[in-house]
């Protein structure tokens, strides 16, 4: 939904209809997805998910790092393996699927961003803290980045009020998986683990 979202520079353009400049779709155009490579940092279950999504619906290009890495999976699918820093460099968009640890903490910097394409869009629905809010923040005022779409935040809700008044970023309050579906099958899954694990 963000990668669509910033693609499609959806805030922008509702923004501006919503203030009566039907003609902004003369002026902007946003970015095709097909035959644009995706760089997924982390490739759990969440990130195979994004993957699948990205190749089968997209047409996408799709590379990927995570140190517990599934040749397997990888070759079945069409991902191919690559470094964070080839990441940075090359994909278009780059979706974020780690969990924060010591390691992980800012994996994003002032560094990395610099080496994005300026027409990338970064995304983060895993955690805050995997990125530097500030270079972010500083990258996208500076449309250093098309875009990006953020779902996670080191503080929640975020208190910098750069957040709410850019225009090429999409924000989420950490509801990535907050649907009434999900609810429903957290639920069950819960359910059915107390039954087995009591013996019931």
């Amino acid at each position: 939904m963000l990668i669509l979202a910033c693609a499609k520079k959806l805030v922008l353009f509702d923004k501006a209809i919503r203030n009566g400049d039907y003609e902004i779709r003369n002026r902007v155009k946003g970015m095709d997805l097909e035959g644009k490579t995706l760089g997924l940092l982390g490739l759990g279950k969440i990130g195979h998910m994004v993957a699948k999504k990205a190749i089968n619906g997209f047409g996408m290009k799709v590379l990927a790092h995570d140190p517990f890495w599934d040749e397997a999976y990888a070759k079945a699918h069409g991902i191919t393996r690559a470094a964070p820093d080839e990441i940075f460099a090359e994909c278009d968009v780059i979706s974020l699927h780690l969990p924060l640890t010591p390691e992980t903490e800012n994996f994003i910097g002032a560094a990395e961003l610099a080496k994005m394409k300026p027409d990338a869009i970064l995304i983060n629905t895993a955690r805050g803290g995997l990125i530097d809010e500030n270079a972010l923040l500083d990258a996208l005022e500076a449309a250093r980045l098309c875009g990006a779409g953020i779902d996670a935040f080191s503080s929640e809700p975020p208190k910098d009020a750069r957040w709410f008044t850019l225009d090429n970023v999409v924000l989420g309050s950490h509801c990535a998986a907050s649907t009434a579906g999900a609810s429903r099958n957290m639920g069950r899954m819960a359910t059915a683990n107390l039954i087995r694990d009591l013996g019931l």
